[in-house]
């Protein structure tokens, strides 16, 4: 997620919130069970990482322009580019210690669609392949046909990836052996005759011209695909995991209309048909927080689980297990990195310094030059935006006596602003890094 445009959001959606009692889903009926991991045999193991946004490291830069570029753009757009490999590296080792089933990666594997990057990864998920680990993988907004595509080693235009050639790349991730869609990238894999992964690309690659678009969008076509090969599932009882980049459902109130792009377009109507297929869970990414969302559809529950980016703070991935009709989730973050960080800092401490520094600026730049506040109080405010955006990232967000002090004072000053950051911290049903799900 950029963030150029966050305060923006942040201030409309004080509007929305004050609405809110009127949209809100009624709460699902989700309970968490403590005791799930230790009692049950689970019948599947899953892993889930989105976002990578992997950049192989000969793209790194090797002179100081390059790295100034480098920093620059990280300071705009916050993500640990620099550390992508070491993260995955990490994730990788634990996942194969781990050895889920499966694992599952809802787009955004690069940067930017570099080649060279989609082409290092395919060799790294075959480590978990080669452990008999399955890997399904879609593509992300910023993973095709991007012409941002971009070196910070020779400061040029890399090469990019066409729709044809992400399935190529990664035909041992979810194209061999599947049904696929003649209207797009998205495909059915059948694990067993109990379990079913659908993997949907909603991207609009195809439309890119000076950069990736976005939003996203289920094409009618792609739908009908979905709705008619879903039918034999629906009717044999096969639970579905589904995935797609783009959010199913709001997380957030008045998301879609206060910052389009990140809920898939018609989002309603897509809930919906998902639904009515027979699909209870869908696995997203794209607005990089570790959110988990439940939206009533009839009489029906559909659960949005959002998995945060891996270089965007806290660096999360989720590990599920499912038994019987119960699906238990899991969070983990990544905490060490094989890599020597400055004054010999540890990963968690480097990547929260990472973000507030970056976040801190643009906050302070923001409310001095586009809301008018006075400079001394734009220092003092943007410390308390960045963490209620953090807080967002990480899941789970709490309004407690924090916060609720900053709120009481910002209120002084801008009824407007305490709004927003009061909304920042208003985490919508149901739990996000823990929870238990039970399948009906």
């Amino acid at each position: 997620m950029r963030i150029k445009n966050c305060l923006t959001v942040m201030l409309l959606l004080v509007l929305a919130v004050s609405c809110s009692k009127d949209v809100l889903v009624p709460e699902p009926d989700v309970n968490f069970d403590e005791n799930f991991l230790k009692s049950a045999s689970p019948q599947l193991k899953i892993a889930v990482m989105s976002d990578l946004h992997y950049f192989d490291r000969t793209l790194l830069p090797t002179t100081e322009a390059g790295v100034e570029a480098l920093q620059a753009y990280m300071a705009q757009d916050p993500k640990l580019l620099d550390l992508s490999t070491y993260i995955l590296d990490q994730v990788i080792a634990d996942l194969l210690a781990e050895h889920p089933n499966v694992v599952l990666i809802p787009g955004d594997l690069t940067k930017d669609g570099e080649k060279i990057s989609h082409q290092s990864l395919a060799k790294l998920f075959k480590k978990l392949t080669n452990a008999g680990i399955k890997v399904f993988v879609i593509p992300g907004n910023h993973d095709i046909n991007n012409p941002e595509s971009y070196s910070f080693s020779s400061l040029a235009p890399t090469e990019t990836i066409t729709a044809d050639e992400f399935a190529s790349i990664y035909y041992e991730f979810g194209y061999k052996n599947s049904i696929r869609d003649e209207n797009s990238l998205s495909y059915i894999h059948k694990i067993n005759g109990k379990l079913w992964v659908l993997g949907i690309d909603a991207c609009k690659y195809a439309q890119n011209t000076t950069g990736p678009i976005v939003s996203g969008e289920i094409k009618a076509e792609t739908m009908e695909w979905i709705k008619s090969n879903l039918a034999e599932a629906k009717e044999k009882n096969i639970q579905v995991l589904a995935m797609v980049h783009h959010g199913v459902a709001e997380h957030y109130v008045g998301q879609n209309q206060l910052d389009p792009g990140f809920v898939v377009d018609n989002q309603v109507q897509v809930a919906k048909d998902l639904s009515d297929a027979g699909i209870q869970v869908v696995f997203t990414g794209h607005y990089h927080a570790n959110d988990v969302t439940a939206v009533i559809v009839g009489d029906k529950t559909l659960y949005d689980v959002e998995t945060g980016s891996l270089v965007s703070w806290p660096s999360p991935y989720r590990l599920i297990q499912l038994s019987g009709n119960k699906m238990f989730i899991d969070t983990r973050n990544v905490t060490a990195v094989a890599a020597t960080l400055p004054g010999g800092m540890d990963f968690v401490t480097y990547s929260m310094l990472f973000h507030q520094t970056c976040l801190d600026g643009y906050f302070n730049y923001v409310l001095q030059l586009k809301y008018g506040v006075p400079p001394m109080s734009a220092a003092t405010l943007a410390p308390w935006f960045r963490d209620a955006i953090m807080a967002h990232y990480a899941g789970d967000e709490v309004f407690g006596p924090v916060p609720q002090g900053q709120y009481a004072q910002l209120y002084q000053l801008s009824q407007l602003l305490a709004g927003a950051l009061g909304s920042l911290y208003t985490d919508l049903p149901v739990a996000d890094n823990q929870l238990s799900l039970q399948w009906k």
